[in-house]
């Protein structure tokens, strides 16, 4: 969007195509690292999936009726992509295996990817990258996926896009990946150069860094301001916003930003927005390097207002770890002498966190203001008025919290217009937070019910950090190494506090109402029925591996062949199999009749799966220290003493 200088009144939004990073675990894809570089090599990438050309032109046509709501991108037709129809699957000799897919769409600038079904198994990576591997996106996890199933992925940069999955055995053909949605990006203001990330450092050098001197004394307060990724049925834009306090302390993720920055799109879609906080240069420089943020994915909408342009948030549950901040406000009849100084936190362009102060008192603007562009006018009287003797604004910096002298929240950015040549705001506007507060009809169009729950009527509320969590839980899934779900398996918490429980049908299990802050412990045990799937065609096949004869093809068979708990399969574990098998011994003298693991390991040697682990083999138990948030991934995978063709029952 162009600002213009002395003309139409703009909403201080972006419209953007582009998406930067999801919440990723890092990495290199499998057929990109030096460990299975023989096995790639025989088997190269597919040839793509070439989309047809759009007609940009087109675009461009239709972008010039509407100029203030740009787009950068705009979805490819007929978009149907997963890994049961298209792409190639490439087996390691670990028996895991690996999807590549790589995909076409001539001469776009890059491409986002969204995706319909988004479910990965324990111990799967997804990635997308350029197919000479200079962006890699991901890896995406089992913890990146949302409950909604939903995805998206983006920007990548260029006309070419290689999608890789990696599964292990144990979780074959669990993961469920469709690609519904491609954007293509057709205009350059849509994507950064290659070796630039998305929308990092875009905006004017005139703005201000949040540490430089001007953001010495707002700290504390920035901690609660995030850039808002927000995605539409027909695109993905930039906004502003920050955590605010309730009187009640409770640390309810309520985020306050403007109500407009849902209409710059169509149909919002909110289980896909992501917030990114400490989004910031560590100095007063801008950095060389994009800094990483501390994101958070998905939110519910719980109010708004047209005449104050306020949108109040529900996000989706914050790590303790961020240790962020939710600031306090004020709700007092405003008087012109209410705002003797002011200064909001921002995100122009999408770009690192900035400043901008006013030192003169914020007036109360008298006159209704017409918005353009479709965004209608608000009332008299109904906005702050705020010109900034330092740093300015633009796109992207919408719904930025404006602070007053007392560092409590007074108003959300609505936009003005900007001197471009100067580099200097002539007016901004700010919707009141005290109007806000209760002049709506209902819940949904005011603040006063999520902001004040006990009722407490008072007219400042100050910040606070972010509240520790006083309970925790602990919960996961344990599974055969094959991936049948293993129930009734006995799981004991110890440490802060000590109880059992058993998994259900589906392999699950939930320690709930654990004090946060303390250590734990969580280990599954089995030790019953040993001669559960114990044959002598196992003990065949444990004979052939120890002779050379024929040797077990995964770490997992191995594990089971050592009977004896030894590091080692010798024929020692044949002669106690037979014993078992045989009834002379009831169990396996030095060995329980399953073994557990945390999933996923990873085995450095496959074909000895006894060594390449520091300190021995992983041991059957995860330990979390200090623990602050829940554990939704506690998960296992049981081995079965003694059967190698993996024919046991895993309920028993």
């Amino acid at each position: 969007m162009h600002i213009l200088y002395r003309l139409p009144i703009l909403p201080a939004l972006l419209w953007a195509a582009a998406a930067a990073a999801q919440i990723s675990e890092g990495g290199i894809p499998p057929s990109r690292s030096a460990e299975f570089s023989g096995v790639f090599a025989v088997d190269p990438l597919p040839e793509p999936f070439v989309f047809s050309t759009p007609d940009v032109q087109q675009w461009f046509e239709e972008d010039a009726k509407q100029p203030d709501q740009g787009r950068f991108a705009a979805p490819l037709p007929k978009v149907d992509i997963d890994p049961l129809r298209h792409g190639r699957w490439t087996s390691l000799p670990s028996g895991d295996r690996v999807w590549r897919c790589a995909l076409q769409a001539p001469k776009a600038l890059g491409l986002v990817l969204q995706f319909d079904r988004f479910r990965l198994p324990p111990g799967s990576r997804f990635f997308a990258y350029t197919p000479d591997s200079r962006r890699i996106l991901g890896a995406y996890t089992a913890q990146s996926c949302l409950p909604s199933g939903q995805f998206l992925i983006g920007i990548v940069p260029g006309e070419k896009t290689v999608l890789e999955l990696y599964e292990p055995a144990a979780v074959a053909g669990q993961a469920q990946i469709h690609l519904h949605r491609i954007d293509y990006v057709y205009d350059p203001a849509g994507v950064a150069p290659l070796d630039s990330p998305d929308d990092f450092g875009q905006s004017y050098a005139c703005n201000v860094n949040v540490n430089c001197a001007l953001g010495q004394n707002w700290q504390t307060e920035k901690k609660g301001v995030a850039r808002i990724l927000m995605v539409f049925v027909n695109g993905t834009g930039w906004c502003t916003g920050a955590l605010v306090a309730n009187t009640g302390a409770s640390g309810d993720p309520y985020f306050l930003t403007a109500h407009h920055c849902q209409l710059i799109g169509l149909q919002p879609n909110f289980s896909l927005w992501r917030f990114d906080f400490g989004y910031e240069a560590p100095t007063c420089a801008n950095p060389a390097a994009e800094p990483a943020p501390k994101s958070v994915l998905g939110c519910e909408r719980m109010a708004y207002r047209h005449e104050t342009d306020f949108l109040l948030l529900k996000l989706n549950q914050i790590p303790g770890s961020y240790n962020l901040y939710f600031n306090g406000w004020n709700r007092s009849a405003a008087t012109n002498a209410l705002v003797q100084t002011s200064a909001f936190i921002h995100h122009p362009n999408g770009d690192i966190q900035k400043i901008s102060k006013d030192n003169n008192p914020a007036t109360i603007f008298a006159q209704i203001i017409n918005w353009g562009s479709g965004f209608g006018s608000t009332p008299a009287n109904s906005h702050w008025a705020v010109v900034p003797d330092e740093g300015i604004y633009q796109p992207g910096s919408s719904g930025s919290p404006l602070f007053d002298q007392n560092k409590r929240i007074v108003g959300q950015l609505h936009g003005g217009n900007l001197d471009t040549v100067n580099c200097t705001v002539l007016n901004s506007w700010f919707g009141r937070f005290d109007l806000s507060w209760d002049q709506g009809s209902s819940p949904q169009s005011r603040l006063k019910e999520w902001l004040d729950p006990g009722n407490l009527d008072i007219l400042t509320q100050n910040g606070y950090v972010q509240p520790a969590p006083t309970i925790v839980s602990i919960g996961g899934t344990i599974q055969t190494h094959w991936g049948a779900p293993m129930p009734n398996v006995l799981v004991q918490v110890t440490g802060g506090a000590t109880a059992s429980t058993r998994t259900d049908a589906s392999g699950k299990f939930l320690f709930g109402n654990l004090p946060a802050g303390l250590n734990y412990t969580v280990t599954p045990e089995r030790d019953t029925n040993d001669v559960n799937g114990v044959t002598t065609f196992d003990l065949s096949l444990i004979n052939k591996h120890v002779l050379g004869l024929d040797t077990l093809d995964s770490p997992w068979k191995i594990l089971a062949a050592d009977a004896n708990a030894s590091n080692s399969v010798s024929t020692v574990d044949v002669v106690e199999g037979r014993k078992v098998l045989l009834g002379l011994n009831t169990a396996f003298p030095a060995n329980g009749s399953w073994r557990f693991f945390p999933a996923p390991t990873n085995f450095p040697n496959p074909g000895n799966p006894f060594t390449g682990f520091p300190g021995g083999l992983p041991g059957s138990a995860l330990q979390y220290n200090s623990l602050q948030d829940n554990v939704t991934d506690a998960n296992f995978q049981g081995v079965k003493v003694g059967d190698v063709n993996n024919n046991a029952n895993s309920g028993g």
